[in-house]
């Protein structure tokens, strides 16, 4: 292959190039959770209750509110978006939110990852996050509903975004289902 192909080939990738994204799924009910795990409590005492058939210890009709109320989670779940920043943006980002140091001017163990822990993922996040648009009542209000694993399940995203490598993802299953169709 010429230089000039593999030049034009570049020069027509890098018109197409994007930065990573990802979707981090958030249930906002997340006093649904409580009643969920109620109902497999009550579906395990069910099950384990002795009668001549499932239905006739209310199993299924516990089994149909298990359901209904995964439904009424996922109807209150919503795909957060959020993209990696270009080089800059990432560096004064970080750069904005300097690791503290105590008096002997010691990264504090807080800081570790070289960032103001108490201000840079809350900032990381809103730089990152593409969808929804929330102006700043709308992202206090929503960081009054996050839990602290779905604000770290949103951090962890956006920060591998900016900081690990992007790999080819490959999936089995569309793999198998590839496969099996070469088959028939």
């Amino acid at each position: 292959m010429s230089g000039k192909s593999t030049l034009r080939n570049f020069k027509s990738m890098l018109a197409e190039a994007a930065l990573p994204e990802t979707v981090v799924p958030v249930c906002l009910r997340g006093d649904l959770a409580a009643d969920h795990e109620l109902a497999e409590r009550e579906l395990e005492q069910a099950q384990k209750a002795a009668t001549d058939s499932l239905a006739g210890n209310g199993a299924s009709e516990i089994a149909e509110r298990i359901e209904g109320i995964e439904a009424q989670m996922r109807e209150h779940s919503y795909d957060f978006r959020l993209r990696a920043l270009p080089r800059r943006e990432w560096r004064e980002l970080v750069a904005a939110h300097p690791a503290r140091r105590d008096e002997n001017n010691k990264i504090v163990d807080e800081d570790s990852m070289g960032v103001d822990s108490s201000t840079f993922f809350d900032a990381m996040i809103r730089a990152c996050l593409v969808d929804p648009e929330l102006d700043d009542a709308e992202w206090e209000a929503l960081n009054a509903a996050l839990t602290d694993r779905q604000f770290d399940d949103l951090s962890s995203a956006a920060w591998g975004l900016n900081r690990r490598e992007i790999d080819i993802p490959f999936s089995r299953a569309a793999s198998r289902m590839r496969q099996a169709s070469a088959a028939e």
